[in-house]
């Protein structure tokens, strides 16, 4: 999938799971969340990420490494700038 085919708010939540794991309680994110775990950009975190030592909640969502690489493909694709 590429990130044209995300919405604003998608992507947002992407980029949003750069700087940690999102731990929102909110019906529409959580529901945008489950969206892209479908899409298998974010994972929830669960058995695996408590056996590597996290300690939060369990609703917790994580960039898998499909959604990292879109996010930096995403992030390469901005406008160029020149040197005058």
């Amino acid at each position: 999938m590429s990130p044209s085919h995300l919405t604003a708010e998608e992507r947002q939540l992407l980029l949003d799971a750069l700087n940690g794991p999102l731990t929102t309680r909110e019906p529409e994110a959580a529901s945008l969340c489950m969206k892209l775990c479908a899409l298998k950009l974010l994972q929830r975190a669960g058995g695996i990420a408590a056996a590597n030592g996290w300690r939060g909640s369990p609703n917790a969502y994580f960039l898998t490494r499909d959604g990292w690489a879109m996010v930096k493909s995403e992030r390469r694709a901005g406008p160029v700038r020149r040197a005058v």
